[in-house]
């Protein structure tokens, strides 16, 4: 049980009143209601890689970019060297570049190019790529436009930016980059710079602020931008922490609970919150799951190869037996999670015929399936979250979690 004095000691530390402070300052894009629309991050994704741009740091973030690219292909084709050799001064930026190729209407969310260098940045924040109008998923389709439209001595370098840090895309060719990865070999290196601007300074400050929201119709946030001083609060008090995690995770009801470990999550949530997510070798998650580090739905692990069409799911709870299993849509592209019912037969609309329960993840699914279970027992109390990844096991004995992990 944590102690009064305990928590005291910690609330106090500078260090936690530090992330406190980082918390509540004014975010100037979520006044205006810019948090975490593609286009918006492509646009502040091109500003920042422009060399010209109010930054004035020249080609630095670009120079990030590639090496991020390099390190993450050693086999690349350049070095070091052949980075600092490019002109990429020269590199032009713009947004919604039209790609339009063999009848196919498409545009690349951020395209860069000088006589040396093109560069693909296809950008997922809320969603998963797009297969309108084609069989091989749009990165296939912008790799096939400029491989047949760059001029000679061009180098085309190709990457798929997402929230998901284990998101990718149907090209292979394309190398994918996190938004945390974004932020810790870019963002955050601009920041430190000695020669960067005051008011780019400012504009990069509130943007990490944004990245800390969760992404619409999400319980993900986009990127962690305190995590050092997170993970040292954490070393420094490991036993508080796990208190406090372990009391809130058991009491279900904080405004019930007269425990100090309780009223002092419910006062400093987000707080609290932080410290879990950034510790993600021992949580990732906030103790009543309504955050964690990623969600990965079922379309993505189809695509990995985690999932195969027909999979079949058990859950246990509240010792009671629940069934679900992986559909793939007649696109053969789209993959859901569909529960079942008692039987482990579809759930269907009576007179209509139509089949229900269809699901983007398993979370969701879990607490939609356990509410019904109660309703038709007659059970008052509802289940509002869910850490389906784990409830939910294949065949093989394997949950979601672990087969996100192995794939």
């Amino acid at each position: 049980m944590v102690t009064y004095s305990e928590l005291e000691r910690l609330i106090t530390d500078a260090r936690f009143q530090n992330l406190k402070f980082r918390q509540e300052k004014t975010n100037v894009f979520t006044i205006v209601g810019q948090t975490h629309t593609e286009h918006w991050h492509s646009s502040f994704m091109a500003w920042l890689l422009d060399a010209h741009s109010s930054l004035r740091l020249g080609h630095f973030p670009l120079a990030r970019l590639l090496n991020i690219y390099m390190i993450k292909n050693p086999q690349c084709g350049f070095t070091l060297r052949d980075i600092y050799r490019w002109n990429l001064d020269n590199v032009k930026f713009c947004t919604e570049k039209d790609a339009s190729h063999e009848g196919k209407k498409r545009s690349i969310d951020v395209y860069g190019e000088s006589d040396e260098l093109v560069i693909v940045i296809e950008n997922k924040v809320n969603a998963r790529e797009n297969y309108n109008n084609s069989a091989q998923g749009q990165t296939i389709d912008y790799y096939h436009y400029v491989e047949s439209n760059k001029k000679p001595g061009q180098r085309a370098l190709y990457f798929f930016v997402t929230a998901d840090q284990k998101q990718t895309s149907y090209a292979d060719m394309y190398t994918h980059i996190s938004y945390q990865e974004m932020y810790d070999g870019i963002i955050a290196k601009c920041i430190a710079h000695p020669q960067v601007s005051e008011d780019g300074k400012y504009l990069l400050e509130q943007y990490a602020a944004n990245l800390r929201e969760t992404i619409h119709n999400s319980n993900t946030p986009m990127a962690l931008v305190n995590v050092a001083l997170c993970k040292e609060i954490y070393e420094e008090y490991p036993e508080v922490l796990d208190g406090v995690f372990e009391t809130v995770e058991a009491a279900g009801s904080l405004k019930d609970s007269g425990e100090p470990a309780c009223m002092a999550y419910e006062h400093y949530q987000s707080i609290f919150d932080e410290i879990y997510l950034s510790v993600e070798e021992r949580y990732g998650r906030t103790p009543n799951r309504q955050l964690q580090r990623q969600v990965t739905d079922f379309t993505e692990l189809y695509r990995r190869g985690a999932v195969k069409d027909g999979m079949r799911f058990v859950m246990k709870y509240d010792g009671e037996t629940y069934y679900a299993r992986a559909v793939l849509a007649d696109n053969k592209t789209d993959c859901y999670f569909q529960v079942l019912d008692e039987d482990a037969k579809p759930f269907v609309e009576p007179g209509t015929g139509r089949i229900l329960g269809i699901y983007d993840n398993a979370s969701t699914a879990g607490v939609d399936v356990i509410n019904l279970r109660r309703e038709k027992k007659g059970v008052r109390n509802r289940v509002r979250t869910l850490r389906g990844t784990v409830y939910w096991v294949n065949e093989e004995g394997l949950s979601i979690r672990e087969l996100i992990e192995k794939y």
